[in-house]
């Protein structure tokens, strides 16, 4: 029969002549310090982790998450966001246990070994399992799924430490703010964070065996033809950066961005063609061939037509309606429909422009502080008066667009720049197009031989052909056809136009001799011309 517990550790007690717990002395005692000492540790670290780990993830990338992450990443910011925004609270509950862990650890230490060794012991265990470790793990790349998984748990501490961590939120609340709003990026912050994402390599153009993987107009989604399973043909360090899911951003594509930030502070002022620039025609004018003429060398869509002077604007002339005109009916501008323009005041902004566009009702505005004056007269239509009305200048949809993407647009009437790079490309191939000249040359010259050689003998002529004689026609079950003789000449000593003058004779066929043979020659018959027996 065993005795009980009180009286086994009795008898250690009584055994024990040292003041710390030892497994000899009081096993009991002495596993239940070092079991709580070892938990107080994990615990500390739990909590540095946690604190680490939760505060430290941005609240904008969770929002980020949830709107073009992956289901599984949308999953784990919806569970992490709503504990996240309760900064304080959350910051207030892990450091209560944190803080309460390690203050006892010390305590339990002390009855194990010497205070000083308690003590360097305690300091070392929470630096490195209680800070440093966990820190490490919390903070890592699987930051966003640990964090998710230990949202129950963090829930619970809320829940025990609410009593005491809630007030002390509210008083941090209260005296540096509530710090629940997501950080908003300015906007050269954010063309900072386009530009550190920039690709040096350029863009892939559509038809490259680049493109052909990414771009094609029929993607399949079959394992065996996914971009990563297409062999050496696509080039593996672009597959990071061609997919939606790339990290890295082109030099166009950083350039319209950047253009697209730059466009809100921009005017119409600042895009607009200054109006003594501007090329307008008079209504009076009559649309005769050198006029037509005229517009068409001006490469302009729409063009300002003008009453008397050149500030009272009556309307736009769209170009494209005069190909139903006749020039020699010489009509005058005045009898055409012509559209009214967009209006706008000089401070107007290129995206305000830039939606009015977008309504159809014109893709050109004329710019003038005097807008209300203008749209008077245009509604009464009375004439415009020089000295109440100034026009500033015009802007077009291509100005905006050309602003927004920051390059010049080069159509069809737009005149050619070529750069220095392509004046020394055509110098060094200069050679290579000459050469290349120079044997499309001979082959229309041997092509031009050879169809006089067919014309004269009736028939292809190879070499084979030429030094044999021959074989006569023969009928399907292989008998000799009988067939009629003719005169026959030597095509080897005639000049082309002789041959072509007895090729196309029904008394003559054509027969050519080798250079060896003076005297007599092979025979070549051809099948198109009967022989005359």
């Amino acid at each position: 029969m065993l005795p009980p517990r009180g009286a086994v550790r009795l008898a250690y007690n009584a055994n024990c002549d040292g003041e710390y717990l030892t497994p000899s002395c009081d096993p009991y005692e002495f596993y239940i310090a070092l079991g709580t000492a070892v938990g107080l540790i994990c615990v500390a670290g739990m909590m540095a982790g946690l604190t680490m780990g939760l505060l430290s993830i941005d609240k904008l990338n969770l929002q980020i998450m949830q709107m073009e992450g992956t289901q599984t990443e949308k999953d784990r910011a919806g569970r992490v966001l709503p504990i996240v925004k309760r900064h304080h609270l959350l910051l207030v509950t892990l450091l209560l246990f944190n803080a309460a862990a390690n203050e006892a650890l010390p305590v339990f230490l002390a009855r194990l070994v010497p205070e000083t060794h308690a003590i360097a012991i305690s300091v070392t265990c929470v630096l490195l399992f209680g800070e440093i470790l966990p820190s490490a793990v919390f903070t890592g790349k699987n930051q966003l799924a640990i964090a998710a998984g230990l949202v129950p748990f963090v829930q619970v501490l809320m829940v025990l430490a609410f009593p005491l961590a809630f007030p002390m939120s509210k008083m941090l609340d209260w005296c540096v703010g509530e710090d629940h709003d997501v950080t908003r990026y300015k906007r050269k912050e954010i063309k900072a964070l386009v530009a550190l994402q920039r690709e040096t390599r350029p863009l892939p153009t559509r038809g490259s065996m680049a493109s052909f993987y990414v771009d094609s107009d029929r993607p399949s989604t079959s394992p065996a033809t996914s971009p990563r399973r297409r062999g050496s043909a696509f080039p593996p360090h672009l597959y990071h950066v061609l997919t939606p899911q790339g990290t890295h951003l082109h030099t166009d594509e950083v350039t319209i961005i950047h253009g697209a930030l730059d466009l809100t502070n921009k005017t119409v002022c600042d895009v607009m063609v200054p109006w003594s620039y501007v090329y307008m025609l008079d209504e009076e004018s009559h649309l005769n061939r050198d006029l037509l003429a005229e517009i068409l060398a001006s490469g302009h869509s729409r063009i300002p037509v003008y009453r008397t002077h050149r500030a009272n604007v009556v309307g736009l002339l769209l170009v494209k309606r005069l190909i139903v005109l006749d020039p020699s009916d010489a009509r005058p501008i005045r009898e055409l429909m012509l559209k009214k323009p967009i209006v706008v005041t000089p401070d107007f902004s290129c995206y305000a422009v830039l939606n009015e566009f977008q309504k159809g009702r014109s893709h050109m505005a004329l710019i003038t502080p005097h807008v209300e004056y203008v749209q008077r007269c245009w509604v009464a239509g009375v004439d415009l008066d020089p000295a109440g009305v100034e026009f500033d200048g015009i802007v077009t949809i291509e100005d905006v667009v050309e602003e927004l993407i920051q390059e010049e647009i080069q159509d069809e009437t737009d005149r050619t720049i070529v750069d220095d790079a392509a004046k020394r490309f055509e110098a060094q191939t200069r050679g290579l197009r000459t050469c290349a000249a120079r044997l499309r040359a001979w082959a229309a010259r041997a092509r031009h031989r050879v169809q006089l050689r067919r014309g004269s003998g009736g028939k292809r002529l190879s070499i084979p052909s030429v030094l044999s004689p021959a074989r006569p026609p023969r009928t399907k079950d292989g008998t000799p056809v009988q067939t009629k003789r003719m005169r026959s000449f030597d095509a080897s000593s005639m000049s082309p136009s002789q041959m072509m003058t007895s090729a196309a004779s029904p008394t003559w066929t054509v027969t050519i001799s080798p250079p060896q043979a003076t005297t007599a020659a092979a025979t070549e018959t051809s099948p198109l011309l009967p022989k005359r027996s």
